[in-house]
């Protein structure tokens, strides 16, 4: 899936839910908090968390630098090429604000793909923070869980195999769900500093199950 148009932000107190262009927002500044980065390095960075769920344009992604620049959440040095992006304190603020947005249906692809996002750049966050936001990924994937009907043998609308599929995706969602209650723990009991990523603890960018 690609997208081929901007959409417009609201960040301060909103409690929507992520949105592709809050994808590109969130790569882009959390690539940048790890070091200086170029609109390359954050294309392949989505597609690396995304996992082929979802794939914006390399014009979207230019654009979307674009504005972050203009509103000087990056800086970023300009002669006919892309070169390095710098994140700001501007930015770093919007970074934080893109890490509380909440995730709307986990399971879908989109949803995937903001729960990969935010969990790859979530040990930037504080302790404290990390800990809000995994509470609410697990509220929304207990949410998700509970909208899911007890499978009935009797019912043939799905089919035999359909029912095993159906099955086989819930009994995957409550192992996400174990696994971010796992993260919970881990956060509380680890001596962590931020920006130091998970890589030595187990976690990896695609820790979500598809």
């Amino acid at each position: 899936m690609s997208h081929s148009r901007v959409t417009a932000f609201t960040f301060t107190g909103s409690s929507r839910p992520m949105g592709p262009g809050d994808f590109i927002w969130l790569a882009a500044l959390g690539s940048a908090s790890r070091g200086a980065t170029t609109a390359a390095a954050i294309c392949a960075c989505i597609d690396t968390i995304a996992a082929g769920q979802w794939s914006p344009s390399a014009q979207l992604v230019c654009d979307c630098l674009d504005e972050m620049a203009r509103a000087r959440h990056l800086s970023f040095c300009h002669d006919g090429n892309y070169n390095l992006f710098t994140i700001t304190p501007q930015g770093s603020g919007i970074l934080a604000m893109m890490l509380a947005l909440p995730i709307e249906r986990p399971t879908t692809p989109l949803g995937q793909v903001g729960t990969r996002l935010k969990l790859a750049f979530l040990d930037l966050a504080a302790a404290d923070e990390r800990r809000l936001h995994l509470t609410d990924l697990i509220a929304a994937h207990q949410e998700e869980l509970d909208r899911r009907p007890d499978s009935c043998a009797d019912c043939h609308a799905p089919g035999c195999f359909g029912r095993m599929w159906s099955t086989h995706h819930t009994e995957t969602l409550r192992r996400d769900l174990e696994l971010l209650q796992r993260m919970r723990e881990m956060n509380d009991t680890r001596d962590s500093t931020r920006g130091d990523g998970c890589s030595a603890h187990g976690l990896r960018l695609n820790c979500i199950s598809n």
